[in-house]
């Protein structure tokens, strides 16, 4: 098996083979207007790194800021190709035995893909992302909102997904990647509330099936989980095991929360995306009253895959 790590969109074109109890849906998150200002600032971002910053080595797995911006716009063009030419390579149309050979062949997609884009200039990358971000956003333009998406959000337990939750998903792919490429270079990140609150307000769509088939966390009926960033932006979300199941909560309990997690707006994602390999290692920068493992279970959503 290949190692490093697997993207999770990759895993949507083959969503057919995961058996999962979709959750229950929430209101609408709008991220389609951040798409432009968001790409802006990848090309502005990478016009401006030196040739041996692009060489840097990432948080994630052996692969390099280069790579990163390959991979993005490798989910792009694959994006385009699937839904918007309705062309598929035979060669992802087989059935597989187990995850575990899924896995290996998404894992061996995305090398395949970097090792090419080696021979690629920066220069040329740039332009190819200037291209085909803008034309991934225009076809995100001609969606209706409501209607089934082709991928599924996989993580958040979804056999089928709205278009705007998996618009609200590539929008959070594509920002966290470009952070991490930040962080290898030492460059300011985006952290406005603007740019991460509908980040945390995706990733914390993928709680309840986090806590119920990942973790594995059950509770006593009317156990409250309150997760609480702070910082660059302050939010707040409730999460109430009812009739044996977590569910997102948009009226919080008032009593007192069974477990509640004080999350720095600026790490938070990094646990989510797998940037801290260790997550454990950094428990020290989250403040966790009340039930310790809800904390620490709420603390390990993935919304990657990895």
């Amino acid at each position: 098996m290949f190692s490093g790590v697997i993207f999770v969109h990759d895993l949507n074109y083959f969503y057919s083979l995961l058996k999962i109890k979709p959750p229950t849906r929430l209101s609408m998150i709008e991220t389609l207007p951040l798409f432009t200002d968001l790409n802006q600032e990848l090309i502005y971002f990478l016009a401006d790194l030196k040739a041996e910053e692009w060489l840097l080595k990432t948080s994630v797995g052996d692969r390099t800021v280069k790579d990163l911006a390959a991979h993005i716009l490798d989910g792009s063009m694959r994006r385009l190709s699937i839904q918007r030419d309705h062309y598929q390579n035979s060669e992802f149309q087989n059935h597989f035995d187990s995850n575990e050979a899924l896995i290996e062949a998404v894992q061996q997609l995305n090398r395949s893909w970097m090792q090419a884009f080696q021979r690629i200039s920066p220069r040329l990358l740039i332009e190819l992302l200037k291209k085909y971000e803008q034309e991934v956003y225009e076809l995100f333009t001609r969606l209706k909102s409501e209607d089934d998406a082709v991928f599924a959000v996989s993580w958040a337990g979804e056999q089928v997904s709205a278009n705007w939750f998996d618009i609200a998903r590539d929008y959070t792919e594509k920002w966290h990647h470009q952070q991490q490429m930040r962080l290898a270079t030492e460059r300011p990140l985006l952290l406005s509330e603007r740019f991460i609150e509908p980040v945390y307000d995706t990733f914390m769509m993928g709680m309840p099936f986090h806590l119920q088939q990942v973790a594995r966390v059950g509770g006593a009926e009317g156990d409250h989980l309150l997760v609480e960033f702070t910082g660059e932006a302050r939010l707040k979300y409730s999460f109430v095991f009812r009739q044996q199941s977590w569910q997102r909560s948009e009226v919080p309990p008032t009593k007192t929360p069974t477990a509640h997690v004080l999350v720095p707006a600026a790490l938070g994602w990094q646990f989510f995306t797998n940037t801290f390999r260790n997550k454990s290692d950094y428990f020290h920068s989250v403040k966790m009253n009340g039930n310790q493992q809800l904390c620490e279970a709420a603390m390990l959503l993935v919304t990657v895959l990895s």
